[in-house]
């Protein structure tokens, strides 16, 4: 079986890393987490994307040499992702050395096949885009995303041919009907090759943009810094170097990236990759935004929310929970603390955690500790619902599936009485439900695996069996009910998670 490649887009290293890139860490984090749970060979990049007129700007204002500034900037990268728990395999900055390599050689071969040529030029930039503007996509001759008028720009560049790819890609979106998803935003990108594609610039000359990989040949011109940046997918598995590993990885199962840079990947990579003669990815999976309390976030209105203070005030797990309970990959989500104390205290303290705890302390107190025979109940329905949403990039459903069983249980409690069961002299109602409760748990765990791993962990030892044991099994056989065995021991653990006070807005 093909290796399971994923991908987020790099985050530019302008600044410090946001809350919508941790959101999309966490979106790939997960995707990857459940394919390796599924025995899949998995691997994942993230990274930073470190050229360009901003980051030039930027690093000039600093009062520091680039390389320094975005160093500084990827360091806080992988501090995020660490501190996020993410377990990405590899990590690419574009002003590494593998990097320039792949990207020359790329270079070299689009150029080869005739799909690069140099012309005068005269045109509209934003910065902030970091890409050239046409009149109609300027909203009141200003760039619609930043809010700021685009820089006339006057000079000889070399260009890629766009153009010569548009029957191409109307094909690959005609044989590849989910090559795009949502379908919103492939239907997006069919509009925009309904109004034809344009050759575009890419590259910028040295007078004005040093902060660059050079045009192989030309030193006089650095590569603009969508077309490097694109290649770092290929770069980081060796493309040019190792044809090996391409051959393994590539092509990437999914790129996970946000809407706003939607065009760049379903257009202009998979047009690039065509030109160079290497297959395009499987899927485009681009996820919506995350508001605060209802509104877009922005400096001005002061709302934008900080990842390491959301994680230094809450813990990484119950972030990552809630960033995939609330805010659905398909759409915009809301971020509010109201809402993320809500769901904490509610969803992880009230119906996991006490559950948890009720389960372990009645095995404790009537059963002595020991898990006991094993009884039937069906969770397959739960199961299907839970695989299919995972695998549609729906992680909200998937939670939900997995937190049914929780609130059946709690139910199932309520209903059974076993504080009163375990009061008889004959043990065997009291263990049929204790055993039901315990092993649901277990299947609660796993579901819940990718998204909060550490809380699965602390599961499997309170029940009675351990990851080790656990990481034996593939998810397929995880899944059949009886996986945990009797005669084990439960250990009353402390509290999984305690109550929060909550605070206003």
């Amino acid at each position: 079986m093909k290796p399971f490649y994923i991908t987020t887009a790099i985050v530019y290293a302008n600044a410090d890393p946001h809350i919508g890139f941790a959101l999309e860490l966490i979106y790939a984090d997960v995707l990857a987490r459940y394919y390796r749970m599924s025995g899949r060979d998995v691997r994942y990049l993230t990274g930073t994307d470190e050229h360009g007129s901003k980051i030039s700007r930027k690093a000039e204002e600093a009062g520091k040499e680039p390389k320094v500034f975005v160093d500084e900037i990827a360091a806080r990268v992988r501090q995020l992702a660490d501190e996020l728990n993410i377990g990405n395999d590899d990590f690419i900055q574009t002003s590494e050395e593998r990097h320039h390599k792949s990207v020359e050689a790329f270079w070299k071969r689009v150029d080869k096949a005739g799909y690069i040529y140099k012309k005068a030029y005269k045109g509209l930039y934003c910065v902030g885009c970091e890409s050239f503007k046409t009149e109609k996509d300027l909203v009141d001759d200003v760039c619609p995303d930043h809010k700021t008028p685009c820089e006339e720009v006057e000079e000889e560049n070399y260009f890629f041919k766009l153009s010569a790819f548009q029957e191409k890609l109307e094909k690959l979106y005609e044989e590849r009907p989910d090559f795009v998803v949502p379908e919103a935003k492939f239907n997006e990108m069919k509009q925009l090759l309904k109004s034809g594609l344009e050759d575009i610039s890419i590259s910028r000359s040295t007078k004005v943009l040093k902060w660059g990989i050079p045009v192989p040949g030309d030193d006089g011109q650095v590569i603009y810094v969508w077309f490097d940046a694109l290649v770092n997918y290929i770069s980081a598995i060796g493309y040019g170097e190792d044809d090996e590993m391409m051959r393994k990885y590539w092509p990437a199962d999914i790129h996970i990236i946000g809407k706003e840079i939607n065009r760049f990947h379903s257009v202009l990579w998979p047009a690039m990759l065509m030109a160079a003669g290497v297959k395009v990815p499987q899927q485009i999976g681009v996820h919506g935004w995350i508001t605060a309390n209802g509104e877009k976030m922005s400096k001005t209105r002061g709302n934008v929310l900080d990842p390491f203070e959301l994680l230094s005030q809450y813990g990484t797990e119950p972030l990552r929970y809630f960033m995939m309970r609330e805010i659905p990959f398909h759409s915009d989500g809301d971020f509010s603390i109201k809402r993320f104390e809500e769901r904490f205290n509610n969803d992880l303290a009230n119906e996991l955690g006490n559950l948890l705890n009720r389960a372990v302390a009645m095995t404790d107190r009537y059963l002595g500790g020991v898990v006991p025979a094993v009884v039937d109940y069906n969770v397959k329905s739960h199961w299907t619902d839970y695989r299919k949403s995972m695998e549609d990039l729906r992680f909200h459903d998937g939670l939900a599936a997995a937190w049914q069983i929780v609130r059946d249980m709690n139910k199932f409690i309520d209903d059974k009485k076993p504080w009163e069961l375990g009061k008889l002299d004959d043990k065997t109602e009291v263990s049929e439900v204790l055993y039901t409760l315990l092993e649901a748990l277990r299947h609660v765990a796993w579901m819940i695996m990718p998204v909060t791993p550490e809380t699965s962990y602390k599961i499997f030892e309170a029940i009675g069996t351990s990851v080790v044991e656990q990481a034996q099994m593939p998810m397929k056989e995880a899944a059949i009910w009886g996986g945990l065995q009797p005669g084990a021991k439960v250990a009353l653990g402390e509290q999984l998670f305690p109550r929060i006070e909550t605070k206003k807005e």
